[in-house]
C-alpha cells in the first residue's frame, strides 16, 4: 500500500499522511511535512512517488486543498495542478468523489491510440456510424456495377416529400435511401438496387422511373437480383455487416 511506502520512505520528514486506497483510487487526506522541510522539494518528490504508483496501478488520486495545516490553499491548488490534478468538475467531474481536486491515471503510450479510438467511436453519433459504414459499401458497388461518375447516394433519417418508401431514385443520378432505424445491411441492399437502376439509366435502359421500375418488371427483377449479388459478395468480405 502507498501509505506504507511513503511513510516508511519519508518518515524524518512527514508530521502526517493519511491515504486511502482501494482497487481503483486513492484518496489523500493528509499530507503535512515538518516546518524544517518545507520548501525543501519533499513535498514533490512525494507526489511523485504517489502519481508513479497510481498510474501503475491505474488508480484516481482524489484530494482537497487546505490551509489547515498551514499550507496556503491557492499556492497548494497550483503545486497539485502541476501534477495533472484537475477540479473535480465539468468534462472532468467524478461524482464518486467529494474532494474537489481529482486526477485520472496517464496511460503508457502505446495504449493512447487505442483508447482515443475507442473514445472516438463511443463518441460517434449512430448517424456518424452508418454514413461511415456506407460510404465504404457504395465505393465496393459502385466498382462492381462499373459506374465511374458522380452519382449522388444521400442518407436521410427523416422521411421526406419524395421518399416516402425506403428509397428513392430520379434519372438525373440522384438517390436518397431512409436508415432511421434500419438495420445497415438492410441500408446497403436498397443503396445497392437503386444503383443497379442508375446503371441501367447510364445504359439508356431506365427511360421511366414509375413505369420501368414497377413491382415485377423486368427491369426490377434486375435491380433485386444484383443487388442481391452485391450484398453477399460485399458480406463475404465484411461480415460485420450482419451484426
Amino acid at each position: 500500500m502507498i501509505e506504507e511506502i511513503l511513510r516508511n520512505r519519508y518518515e524524518p520528514y512527514l508530521d502526517g499522511l493519511d491515504i486511502y486506497e482501494n482497487k481503483t483510487s486513492l484518496i489523500l487526506s493528509r499530507v503535512v511535512i515538518k516546518n524544517d522541510f518545507r520548501n525543501t522539494g519533499v513535498g514533490t518528490k512525494i507526489m511523485e512517488d504517489l502519481v508513479s504508483y497510481a498510474d501503475r496501478n491505474k488508480q484516481i488520486i482524489a484530494l482537497t486543498p487546505a490551509s489547515d495545516f498551514g499550507g496556503n490553499k491557492n499556492r497548494l491548488v497550483q503545486f497539485y495542478k502541476r501534477f495533472g490534478f484537475k477540479h473535480n468538475k465539468g468534462i472532468y467531474k467524478s461524482y464518486e468523489f467529494k474532494d474537489s481536486m481529482i486526477r485520472y491515471p496517464k496511460l503508457n503510450e502505446t495504449m493512447k491510440p487505442i483508447i482515443k479510438n475507442l473514445l472516438r467511436e463511443a463518441l460517434m453519433s449512430q448517424e456518424d456510424k452508418v454514413i461511415r459504414q456506407v460510404a465504404n459499401f457504395v465505393n465496393f458497388a459502385k466498382e462492381y456495377l462499373e459506374i465511374n461518375d458522380d452519382v449522388q447516394v444521400k442518407l436521410a433519417f427523416e422521411r421526406t416529400e419524395e421518399l416516402t418508401t425506403t428509397a428513392y431514385y430520379n434519372l438525373d443520378g440522384f438517390i436518397m435511401v431512409y436508415a432511421k432505424d434500419r438495420a445497415i445491411i438492410d441500408v446497403c441492399r436498397s443503396i445497392a438496387h437503386e444503383l443497379v437502376h442508375h446503371k441501367q439509366n447510364l445504359e439508356g435502359r431506365l427511360v421511366n422511373v414509375a413505369k420501368d421500375g414497377e413491382d415485377g418488371s423486368p427491369i426490377e427483377n434486375e435491380a433485386n437480383s444484383i443487388a442481391g449479388v452485391i450484398i453477399r459478395k460485399y458480406g463475404k468480405l465484411h461480415p460485420e455487416l450482419y451484426s
